[in-house]
């Protein structure tokens, strides 16, 4: 299992444990689904990615906690690790999309 970004921000006191817990939720439910998809095709990879990007983009901003640029980047590592970590090539992956492998959260991503 690939370390959360909220180990981290749960350490340092960024967010309360409430938001923590439901980042953390959106988190292992994308693991799940990766998981789930097995030998997967790059639309499945993508639906994937897209679900846990609105799932994020709904937590941010509320209660008054905003993602900030670090939290950002360490959010879209979590991404390309949790990727990775199931089989996925991203950089291949980035390729064929015709995007750079730092741009794959971003035709959803409002954070």
């Amino acid at each position: 299992m690939i370390t959360s970004p909220t180990e981290s921000w749960r350490e340092l006191g960024t967010f309360p444990d409430v938001f923590l817990e439901r980042v953390e939720q959106a988190l292992r439910a994308f693991e799940a689904e990766l998981t789930a998809l097995g030998a997967a095709t790059d639309q499945a990879v993508m639906a994937a990615v897209e679900h846990v990007v609105v799932a994020l983009n709904q937590i941010d901003g509320t209660g008054g906690h905003d993602f900030d640029t670090v939290d950002r980047e360490e959010l879209c590592e979590y991404i390309e690790d949790a990727l990775t970590r199931t089989g996925i090539d991203v950089e291949a992956l980035a390729r064929r999309r015709g995007i750079d492998p730092a741009a794959l959260t971003d035709e959803w991503r409002d954070w």
